[in-house]
């Protein structure tokens, strides 16, 4: 039998996600991440956002055809891949293909 422990993880403080989408479909184009623990220096959605603007922008895309969507706290549980339903301007997850199928 084993004992142990994995330790006293830091608590996290806030969370920004901040998805970078096509206004016509919205097709995700970046998504950026922001986790900022207890203790840490604060980060607000203003600051994830631009950093996202300027990540994606390295990074070859056309930022100034695209649309912000800054949602704090947790994704939804939901694995996989999102896109943005522009009615209700919320992520929602793709359909896995192979779980339409069954598999």
């Amino acid at each position: 039998m084993m004992n142990g422990s994995g330790g006293a993880a830091p608590r996290i403080a806030a969370t920004h996600n901040v998805a970078l989408f096509d206004p016509r479909d919205g097709r995700i184009v970046h998504m950026h991440h922001v986790v900022v623990f207890a203790g840490g220096k604060p980060v607000t959605p203003q600051q994830a956002e631009s950093e996202a603007v300027a990540i994606a922008r390295r990074r070859g895309h056309k930022v100034d055809r695209l649309e912000l969507l800054t949602v704090a706290g947790p994704l939804p549980r939901e694995k996989g891949r999102f896109r943005v339903d522009l009615a209700r301007r919320a992520l929602v997850p793709l359909e896995d293909p192979l779980r339409r199928r069954g598999r």
